[in-house]
């Protein structure tokens, strides 16, 4: 139901606000008369067009054949049963396969694995410190190199000098 539209008080309304009378009384006729349009709020949205199912969603729905292929409740029933799970292999079955030689020579393999890399790094480490060794030793070449140039340098001004 349309919500009650007050004509006189609106046609007051437009002349207070510096309208002619007849444009006010033709502004309130065409509010009254579109109040009267059928409520169309009912009407499908483009969303709810484009969540409808298409020709193809229709045509992917299970046919009377495809439902025949469903197990029925006879073919649950036949499947496995309490007396069938009692024989399968449980976690305590499985623990119970892993050999006690198993376990030791894991560990056997382990500790050796632990040895190799500790050997590696202590090649590494043999490594990094002579190239350090290297460096520094042509850092301290480098340095003493300086070092003789400005003595010899200063030996020379003073020699010179006045």
């Amino acid at each position: 139901m349309n919500p009650a539209f007050d004509t006189l008080t609106a046609s007051k309304r437009l002349r207070d606000a510096g309208l002619e009378e007849r444009a006010a009384e033709a502004i309130v006729g065409l509010v009254q008369s579109a109040a009267h349009f059928p409520d169309i709020s009912c009407l499908a949205t483009k969303v709810d067009v484009a969540n409808m199912a298409t020709k193809t969603d229709i045509a992917d729905m299970a046919t009377k054949a495809d439902l025949a292929n469903i197990a029925t409740k006879a073919d649950i029933a036949d499947m496995a049963n309490k007396a069938d799970l009692a024989n399968m292999v449980t976690k305590a079955d499985i623990v119970d396969m892993a050999k006690k030689g198993d376990v030791a020579e894991l560990a056997h393999t382990t500790r050796m694995d632990s040895q190799a890399l500790k050997a590696d790094l202590a090649i590494t480490k043999n490594q990094i410190l002579a190239a350090l060794n290297d460096k520094l030793r042509f850092q301290s070449f480098a340095l003493m190199g300086g070092v003789t140039a400005i003595v010899g340098l200063a030996t020379a001004i003073i020699k010179l000098g006045p």
